[in-house]
């Protein structure tokens, strides 16, 4: 079933796990926000942002919010050590 949040989000998706692939959201719409909300009981994992040859690696932890324009900027998430 579809979940209606009345134009709030395009998409609402859960993932068990990581991305650690590099991947860009080109279907999404230019002017909206893909928000990361971590879960769970892990460490050391980071959040790589890449554009024309920028790289920005933002530590992440479990319970923090990111949200970024995924239709602009290529990312991935590392690997963790622990959880």
């Amino acid at each position: 079933p579809a979940l209606d949040f009345e134009g709030t989000f395009f998409t609402f998706a859960i993932k068990e796990g990581i991305s650690e692939f590099i991947h860009v959201h080109w279907n999404d719409d230019l002017s909206s926000i893909t928000w990361l909300i971590l879960l769970g009981n892990w460490e050391d994992g980071e959040l790589v942002l890449l554009r024309k040859g920028l790289k920005q690696c933002i530590p992440m932890q479990p319970m923090d919010v990111f949200g970024f324009m995924a239709c602009t900027l290529a990312y991935h998430i590392t690997q963790i050590t622990s959880g």
